[in-house]
């Protein structure tokens, strides 16, 4: 995501093997701005859905999953 006017930018990378779905959202109203960045393991119907189709990942007992996720915010060059 790029802000011109300001002249810095986002940047998010992530492994689309562990997170299949992304979300984004915005929350936009006079004199506040948010927007959302959400990698996620299961699709936006949430975790019932993920159980009824059969999309929820459900780790092993004892087993170890490493994430990664890498934000980067900078200046415009």
């Amino acid at each position: 995501m790029v802000n011109e006017r300001l002249g810095v930018y986002f940047e998010l990378r992530y492994g689309t093997a562990q997170f299949p779905s992304f979300f984004q959202w915005l929350h936009l109203r006079e004199g506040a701005c948010a927007v959302g960045f959400e990698p996620s393991t299961h699709h936006v119907q949430g975790e019932t859905a993920a159980r009824e189709d059969g999309s929820m990942t459900f780790p092993a007992s004892g087993e170890e999953r490493t994430y990664t996720t890498v934000f980067r915010v900078g200046h415009l060059d």
